[in-house]
């Protein structure tokens, strides 16, 4: 079969020529999937078999990728002679080859494209991906009646079994996609040149490594950079940067100081040309006197499925699953660790719930990093849960977020590189207690260990292992607020 660029292809074209040519000739560089795509390519499978549910009667091209021609022989005895809906139904014309989630054939002999998203709505890259698929079909001979975006709806609340119909909403995007055809065929041709070429196309490092998708040769193009370039300048816009890059400027400290950088950029250059932390105690000392004890140091982590699993839920809504909560009664204290882990069988809140409410006492500020994330986790639950809903307010209302007095630059230490997460705060301030070599050792990680566990896709010795993982890495994000409250403490006296 001779060369043909897929719809995936087609997308990674209009994100990036470059992207393009190195996924042809050194697909060697792409790193394997990380814990948060990995997610999406689950969410995704269980999407694909939602909606042949919600859509039945049809016939699914089984034959993978590695077997093209079997899918695209399969593929045309159905439209001859088949069901009314072909589920991944295989189609080459001219240059472009693409797999289809759903064809419906209408009464009159012609076709509705049913392009389905594990996506809440319409977003702008959609439309170029249900276009390639459009300008194959109609090259293949079919007449396109519409053309639909079927998408999760955010509106849709879980009530006993999961209703597959009422799940998903369907987007009209027919006059959409029929203005973009023109320009599909000269992309097509435009790419196949490329693809074509020996030499890979030049392009600067911009906006389009990071949107609309992540870039998996991001590692590779950037390289070569300085360890704090202009790229990692924060809140920096893009036009900016790419004037410095035009200007022959890389590293963050050969910005000139008539650049124009704002007041917190230029005091995180200030801390990087002279390698020293800037710190005003003061203020410091100010936050810490707004703190209640005991202090009871908390984070959730959370599952966002797209697909609800439990009663009273909707798509993508955060569902904490796991709780930590390190109690310290007094400055210096060591602190007592209580934690809770769902089963991952049951919807994991109630029980949350009751082990909030049965280790929290009355008093005492509760201490996040990112206050806001706990706080509107603890807003959705008193909503959910209208029997608890004074006491989950009551706590909402009393948290305190330990990452202000790195955010509003009262603490800035040339390690942070501009960046204030505690994954960045930690190994700075606390370097003995660090997240490498953990298991899971971040957010994306905990929520793909969690969700193997609710789907089963683990034997009991993997599930008891991610549950102890799941245990440490929470375990880990209190006890780091413990230690950099304590440094926090220790600056705020050094007078």
């Amino acid at each position: 079969m001779s060369k043909r660029i897929s719809k995936t292809q087609y997308l990674m074209g209009l994100q990036c020529p470059k992207r393009l040519w190195l996924y042809n000739h050194r697909r060697d560089l792409v790193p394997p999937p990380d814990a948060a795509l990995q997610g999406l390519f689950d969410e995704g499978h269980a999407v694909d078999e939602l909606l042949r549910l919600a859509l039945p009667g049809g016939e699914l091209v089984e034959y993978d990728d590695r077997r093209l021609h079997l899918a695209l022989k399969r593929t045309t005895a159905l439209v001859k002679d088949g069901p009314r809906f072909i589920y991944e139904g295989a189609f080459a014309a001219g240059d472009a080859l693409v797999r289809c989630d759903i064809l419906e054939r209408n009464y009159d002999g012609s076709w509705d494209l049913i392009e389905a998203k594990s996506a809440s709505g319409v977003h702008d890259e959609h439309l170029p991906d249900a276009a390639v698929q459009r300008c194959v079909l109609e090259g293949c001979g079919l007449k396109i009646n519409k053309v639909w975006l079927l998408c999760l709806d955010g509106a849709y609340v879980r009530r006993g079994p999961l209703d597959p119909e009422k799940l998903f909403k369907r987007e009209d995007i027919t006059a959409q996609t029929a203005g973009l055809l023109p320009g599909v065929r000269e992309n097509l041709a435009k790419f196949m040149r490329l693809i074509a070429a020996g030499e890979m196309p030049e392009v600067a490092i911009g906006r389009h490594c990071s949107a609309p998708h992540d870039c998996e040769f991001r590692g590779h193009c950037w390289k070569g950079l300085p360890d704090y370039s202009i790229f990692d300048i924060p809140r920096l816009a893009w036009e900016k940067k790419n004037l410095l890059h035009l200007q022959g400027v890389l590293k963050f400290t050969d910005v000139p100081n008539s650049f124009g950088l704002n007041e917190v950029q230029r005091l995180y250059q200030r801390v990087e040309r002279t390698g020293q932390a800037v710190i005003n105690r003061p203020a410091i000392r100010t936050f810490l006197n707004t703190l209640e004890y005991p202090l009871y140091y908390l984070d959730f982590e959370t599952l966002m499925p797209g697909i609800p699993l439990y009663d009273g839920t909707r798509p993508y809504q955060q569902l904490p699953f796991q709780a930590s909560l390190h109690v310290q009664a007094s400055p210096g204290l060591e602190p007592e660790h209580f934690e809770y882990l769902g089963d991952s069988f049951n919807d994991p809140r109630p029980g949350l719930i009751k082990a909030l409410c049965g280790n929290i006492g009355r008093n005492g500020s509760l201490v996040a990093y990112n206050a806001g994330f706990e706080a509107a986790r603890l807003k959705e639950l008193a909503e959910d849960f209208p029997a608890s809903r004074s006491a989950l307010l009551g706590l909402a209302d009393r948290l305190a977020d330990l990452m202000k007095p790195f955010q509003q630059q009262l603490y800035v230490d040339p390690l942070f590189k501009g960046r204030y997460s505690i994954k960045v705060v930690l190994p700075a301030l606390v370097p003995e207690l660090t997240y490498e070599g953990l298991p899971i050792a971040n957010g994306a990680a905990a929520q793909q260990a969690y969700s193997n566990l609710v789907h089963n896709r683990l034997n009991p010795d993997e599930r008891e292992k991610a549950r102890r993982d799941l245990k440490e890495y929470c375990g880990q994000d209190t006890l780091a607020m413990v230690k950099i409250m304590a440094k926090l403490y220790a600056v705020a006296a050094d007078l």
